[in-house]
């Protein structure tokens, strides 16, 4: 048989030897395979060595004759503490009295000295493949307790005995049905059914729970007060060691106020379309002049889109005359400005020049004066327009927006829908028409009134 050294290495002993040499010799080659090795020198050593690392250890491995305690009384002394730990003893005895002992003592396995390593290792091998397996099952059971509590939680749950009669029955499906469990225990599984539920469904159940076969489905049940909840149920068959059936487990799922809501929904539905045949041809002729009012309502929508663009296309307009102005009084004021420097190179007419000096910086004054009015009118003007203009488009597109909402309830809603999308499509198009005509406008005229106008962009 091969040896698991990763099992092994999981092993922690207690090795109890009261000849120096045989116990350094064995206790130094077992470290090399086990996870942990505790060194006792006789049987009274054992026992406390036990009792202070007793969680700490997984198998005893002992001489039988020892001074002070030997391997039978010490075995007996430790099996008062745990009466499952395995022991090995090893021993040059084959006395039968010792070998009755080590039995009563429940002892794993008895070695001859001089030991077999190879020997000892097997028998350790195979111990704590045991060992180990006896783990795994404890953490499955402890993690199938887990899933059982979340079950049992969130379920109903149902037992019953190989007759189908019901022996558990857990605090959910008390709550849901009313029912105790002292009322249920001993009765059959159909006693739940409920008058609507079909007879053959639970005879299906029976067949199958008989047969060793889970069955799933879903049932109506009854309640104590001959009420009743819908659920998802999933049973299957319960089996001792030797798989022969012992009863079975039912879980069930409530989804009584799942399925109401799905019927209030269709009952809803069913309700509403109704009602819109019934208005449906009833109000034809209101649809018609609905219909009529929207096609009205979009042609003043269309007027006034246009009205906005061209009162947006005469402010323009009227930018770009300004921009025209601020270039004539420019020129203007550098005429001026290059008479005055003329009027400084003639001497001869230095008070006539004084005086025309004083006037045009008096002219230039006022242009400035103008020039800024000017300006400051226009560019409130300019942002007012811009402002009121964008509101009352977005004004407009809700309105169409509002308008596309009602179409899409009365008939031929797809034909209008179409027409709406055009006409703001359109709308959009005039203002990014008016956007570029900005922007050539800003590119043409003079940047400094622009930005001015404009501000920077």
């Amino acid at each position: 048989m091969s040896i698991d050294k990763d099992i092994l290495k999981r092993l922690r002993a207690l090795y109890v030897e009261d000849d120096d040499n045989i116990r350094n010799e064995l206790s130094s080659l077992l470290s090399n395979f086990f996870g942990k090795i505790f060194v006792a020198k006789d049987g009274k050593d054992g026992i406390e060595q036990y009792v202070k690392n007793s969680g700490k250890i997984d198998v005893i491995i002992s001489d039988i004759n020892m001074p002070y305690l030997n391997g039978i009384e010490m075995v007996k002394r430790i099996r008062e503490h745990n009466k499952e730990i395995p022991v090995i003893f090893t021993t040059a005895y084959s006395d039968n009295e010792y070998l009755a002992d080590a039995i009563k003592l429940k002892v794993h396995d008895y070695i001859i000295k001089p030991i077999d390593i190879r020997n000892l290792l097997v028998v350790l091998n195979e111990l704590a493949t045991i060992l180990y397996q006896n783990e795994l099952i404890a953490k499955q059971n402890e993690e199938l307790e887990k899933y059982k509590d979340v079950i049992d939680v969130n379920n109903i749950v149902i037992k019953t005995d190989a007759q189908m009669k019901i022996v558990y029955v857990n605090e959910l499906f008390c709550k849901t049905t009313n029912f105790t469990s002292e009322e249920l225990i001993g009765s059959e599984l159909s006693i739940l059914k409920h008058s609507d539920t079909d007879s053959k469904i639970y005879e299906e159940i029976y067949s199958n729970i008989l047969s060793n076969n889970q069955w799933k489905g879903r049932i109506k049940n009854r309640t104590k007060e001959n009420g009743y909840y819908i659920s998802d149920t999933y049973i299957i068959t319960t089996t001792d060691d030797n798989n022969k059936i012992t009863g079975s487990l039912c879980v069930q799922k409530d989804i009584t106020d799942e399925i109401n809501k799905k019927r209030e929904v269709q009952l809803a539905l069913m309700k509403d379309k109704g009602d819109i045949f019934i208005k449906s041809k009833a109000g034809s002729a209101e649809q018609t002049v609905i219909i009529n009012n929207l096609k009205h309502d979009i042609k003043q929508l269309q007027k006034e889109i246009i009205s906005i663009k061209t009162e947006r296309d005469k402010y323009l307009y009227k930018i770009e005359n300004l921009s025209k102005d601020n270039k004539k009084l420019r020129s203007e004021l550098n005429y001026y400005i290059s008479n005055e420097q003329k009027s400084k190179k003639d001497s001869t007419f230095t008070l006539k020049t004084n005086k025309e000096n004083a006037d045009l910086k008096i002219q230039v004054k006022k242009l400035n004066v103008k020039l800024e009015d000017t300006i400051e009118y226009y560019e409130k003007k300019c942002k007012q327009i811009e402002v009121t203009s964008q509101l009352e488009i977005e004004e407009l597109e809700q309105e169409l927006h509002d308008m596309k909402r009602k179409l899409g309830k009365i008939e031929n809603a797809e034909m209008m829908e179409q027409k709406i999308e055009y006409w703001q499509e359109k709308a959009k198009a005039e203002a990014k028409k008016a956007e570029k005509m900005e922007k050539e406008i800003m590119q043409t005229g003079d940047k400094s009134l622009i930005q001015r106008i404009f501000g920077t962009r």
